[in-house]
């Protein structure tokens, strides 16, 4: 069987597997958007009372050690069979960020744990809320460090997706399966569907490393952060 051109170049711009693939950029950015907040929120209990710590760790572990595919497939089929019906949509986008959230939250402490206490200690000595000190001295310090690795993150994202086939959601592996079935030519449908990925991932790339120049522009230009308290 020899590689069908046509086949190739028409599928490259077939209206739906095009659709399908700004389906799995959208959701990617939704569960990635998700993962971040929640991330950020598990990595500030982690600097929290040892009770949150506690709680910390353990989601940080559990979500960390199931695979994605399991969780979708128990958020879709599990929780199901307890009366808990969610759509594909909704069962895809909560599988993707828990799973992806416990890095993140890594990711911010890792970033809040280089910046020296000592910044925080002059903040509240100056009478900086604790919002005001996150907000002004540890996220603008924080970026420059968060931003390579939540990249990759999100490059990941895009690609862990492809899960949501099993699920049977109509995204980029899904319809492009959809059409195998059709044309029975899997070499050209899925070179079809990794150039979308291809594409996706290259121009997150490039947006990626506009906001790291951003970020390390904008901080040669802030002011200096406050001093460390002296002990």
């Amino acid at each position: 069987m020899i590689w069908d051109f046509d086949t190739f170049w028409t599928y490259l711009f077939d209206r739906d597997i095009a659709m399908a693939a700004l389906v799995t950029l959208v959701v990617a950015t939704v569960a990635q958007l998700l993962a971040t907040a929640l991330g950020f929120v598990i990595a500030l209990m982690l600097l929290g009372q040892p009770v949150l710590r506690r709680f910390a760790r353990a989601y940080i572990w559990a979500f960390r050690g199931i695979p994605p595919l399991v969780l979708l497939l128990l958020f879709y089929f599990g929780l199901a069979q307890l009366g808990f019906r969610l759509s594909v949509l909704q069962a895809g986008v909560a599988g993707l960020s828990l799973y992806a959230s416990a890095y993140m939250a890594e990711i911010f402490r890792t970033a809040f744990e280089t910046i020296d206490r000592g910044q925080r200690e002059a903040a509240w000595s100056l009478g900086y809320s604790r919002f005001e000190t996150m907000r002004s001295i540890l996220l603008p310090q924080a970026l420059r460090i968060i931003l390579p690795p939540f990249g990759n993150e999100f490059t990941s994202m895009m690609r862990t997706t492809s899960l949501l086939s099993v699920i049977s959601f109509q995204e980029l592996v899904r319809v492009t399966s959809m059409a195998i079935n059709e044309t029975f030519r899997p070499f050209e449908l899925y070179s079809v569907a990794s150039l979308y990925y291809l594409a996706m991932t290259t121009g997150w790339m490039v947006i990626q490393h506009a906001l790291e120049r951003a970020a390390l522009h904008g901080n040669r230009r802030a002011v200096s952060p406050l001093p460390a308290t002296q002990h």
